[in-house]
């Protein structure tokens, strides 16, 4: 962690970060009904897996020790399929309870129908997400997005390095290398989504620079 530490000067950045790779949209959110949402409903973390007929796929494919509460998840519609391409979308029991984040969505976003995957990541204390690519033909046509909600991390597009603080609304192209790294004294919470890309999606209004 000593080398993360001493980087934190050279990668800090703020709301005028802008480029084709990571942009930061809104900083200094409100996010604290959604951490108190969170804490009222602890047993949501990981309650995607009890869904009937659901698995994980392939766990031994990204050895982390993030943890997850999904929103809307991905399916497919049989068992030889990628998830990774198909449309599928299944709301989990969870999403009728966290209202508040979508409320914050909806003044962002002209049409929160176009809302697909989603969901809550923990990352404990020093942990990292490992580097990896988004593939398959579902992200073609989706913009994915970041609120932060608790921790401070280190998050990595190809070679761009931004620190993210609590309240950070920002999208990334996860077309690209990506990896987070928590940086904090808190487990990490931030919430991950996907919205159809269009031209009135927030990060398109942003110039790069």
């Amino acid at each position: 962690m000593r080398l993360q530490k001493e980087n934190l000067v050279m990668v800090q950045t703020n709301s005028n970060h802008n480029t084709d790779k990571i942009k930061i949209i809104e900083t200094g959110i409100d996010v604290s009904k959604v951490l108190q949402q969170l804490q009222k409903y602890p047993e949501d973390w990981g309650s995607q897996k009890q869904i009937e007929n659901t698995e994980q796929l392939d766990p031994t494919k990204y050895l982390v020790t993030a943890d997850v509460l999904q929103l809307i998840m991905g399916g497919i519609n049989k068992k030889d399929e990628y998830v990774g391409d198909t449309e599928v979308c299944i709301k989990t029991p969870a999403f009728e309870r966290h209202t508040v984040i979508l409320d914050l969505l909806k003044p962002r976003f002209k049409n929160i129908d176009k809302l697909k995957r989603c969901g809550f990541l923990g990352l404990p204390v020093g942990q990292e997400v490992g580097t990896h690519t988004d593939f398959g033909t579902y992200y073609l046509n989706k913009d994915r997005y970041h609120i932060s909600i608790q921790g401070r991390y280190l998050y990595s597009v190809d070679d761009e390095k931004v620190i993210v603080e609590p309240g950070t609304f920002f999208w990334f192209n996860n077309k690209l290398n990506h990896s987070a790294v928590n940086i904090g004294d808190d487990v990490r919470i931030t919430f991950v989504f996907d919205f159809l890309k269009h031209k009135s999606n927030p990060h398109n209004k942003l110039k790069n620079g």
